[in-house]
């Protein structure tokens, strides 16, 4: 049972440190992932800016209850394509190639692109890591097509 209350006044902190980020015009809270555990907050993600990611540390600091703040979000450097702008190229790519069926996804992590899904011919399996491999932002595609017969 105090496990619970814990849990309870963990995530009522998280949540007053989501509601005062979002309510700062200095913040883009989206960009922002919030973790709480015994007064300890915990900021993730990645900004444009030092200053941003400096008011996110002041919003979270403004919080009663919130006894220090790790600030892990990293700022993000000119030009620098995240995950998220890579999977969203990678999937009009993929919806965008006629030799590639909608069986087919891509899973970006840190760069790094694997395809997944099944398709019924070899070359749809190469079209598909034609149409990502060579997007701005990709370190590596792992090709993960499973070919099935009829």
């Amino acid at each position: 049972m105090i496990y619970m209350v814990a849990e309870s006044v963990s995530e009522a902190l998280r949540a007053a440190v989501l509601a005062e980020l979002n309510a700062d015009p200095a913040v883009h809270a989206w960009e922002i992932g919030v973790a709480a555990e015994d007064g300890v907050v915990t900021l993730t993600g990645t900004v444009d800016s030092g200053g941003n990611k400096f008011a996110a540390e002041r919003a979270a600091k403004r919080v009663d209850g919130v006894r220090s703040v790790a600030n892990d979000l990293r700022v993000r450097t000119v030009n620098e394509r995240t995950d998220t702008d890579i999977a969203r190229d990678a999937a009009h790519r993929l919806r965008n190639n006629v030799a590639v069926p909608a069986t087919v996804q891509a899973v970006v992590s840190d760069g790094y692109v694997t395809l997944d899904g099944t398709v019924t011919w070899m070359h749809q399996r190469a079209a598909a890591e034609t149409a990502v491999k060579y997007l701005r932002g990709v370190k590596a595609v792992q090709n993960t097509i499973r070919i099935i017969g009829d």
